[in-house]
């Protein structure tokens, strides 16, 4: 399962990578403070997950999304933000994201949405 994470954080990008690794360890995870290194990542390698805040310097979360949906469209999308819900709830819910998630997200938050990820994804040969 590959996952990718991005936020312009780097303790916040850590602590999800963090929680990813822990739910599953043996995983392909990407992490990156920037949109266009992570685009070009998901190009190359895909992306069946992707855990990313909606708005950072300058960039576009939900930008970065739609993107990575065009690759693939049944990638997982897993917003962790600290925007409020209904200051970006039609720009999200177009999306169809399989979670969101507001800052601070506690692991055990980013665990129950990897593990109730909206689009079943191969992981060592058993479908989570």
């Amino acid at each position: 399962m590959k996952v990718m994470c991005v936020d312009d954080h780097p303790v916040l990008l850590n602590g999800l990578k963090t929680s990813v690794r822990r739910v599953f360890p043996d995983s392909e995870i990407y992490d990156f403070t920037k949109v266009g290194e992570a685009l070009s990542c998901a190009q190359k390698h895909g992306c069946d997950v992707l855990l990313c805040e909606i708005e950072m310097y300058s960039q576009s979360g939900t930008l970065l999304a739609e993107e990575i949906k065009k690759i693939n469209p049944k990638v997982n999308i897993i917003f962790v933000t600290v925007c409020g819900e209904r200051e970006h709830a039609r720009e999200v819910l177009r999306l169809k994201p399989s979670g969101y998630l507001t800052k601070p997200a506690t692991q055990e938050q980013i665990m129950q949405e990897l593990r109730e990820l909206r689009y079943p994804v191969r992981y060592n040969n058993v479908g989570v």
